[in-house]
């Protein structure tokens, strides 16, 4: 897929819409974050009560790290991918080596889930999204 800002756009519009089919096979850092922000992770992780995101997502880190896959329901996965988002924010820098590997492969489990969940879940997810949505004034 092109990395293109209005191809980028044209599938993030998709994914809003619940189609998460478009979202891109290919990882790349760029479209994983733009995707990763449609939910703001800090409130979902709040509503669902993970308690803290930041010692809830380094937990499932270093579980990931350990095991060479992700565990998780496509909601929590997203937020994984969210906090991975973050934490590299504040680091000034993308990942690399061993640190991008994983981060790709949550990338490659939170597709994969997303293109079998339920109605139910598809519903709560983008209920997700709507609320995290910047409020026009």
């Amino acid at each position: 897929m092109s990395d293109s800002p209005g191809h980028e756009a044209a599938w993030l519009d998709r994914v809003r819409a619940g189609d998460f089919s478009a979202m891109p096979e290919a990882f790349s850092w760029e479209a994983s974050g733009a995707f990763a922000h449609l939910l703001h992770g800090y409130d979902v992780s709040s509503a669902l009560d993970f308690g803290e995101l930041a010692f809830w997502a380094n937990e499932q880190a270093d579980e990931a790290a350990m095991a060479g896959s992700w565990r998780g329901t496509a909601i929590e996965l997203w937020l994984c991918l969210f906090y991975e988002h973050r934490r590299f924010r504040h680091f000034g820098f993308e990942p690399v080596g061993a640190d991008r590997d994983l981060i790709a492969q949550l990338w490659q489990q939170l597709r994969s889930q997303l293109q079998v969940i339920g109605d139910e879940e598809r519903a709560a997810i983008l209920g997700q999204i709507a609320a995290s949505a910047p409020k026009m004034r």
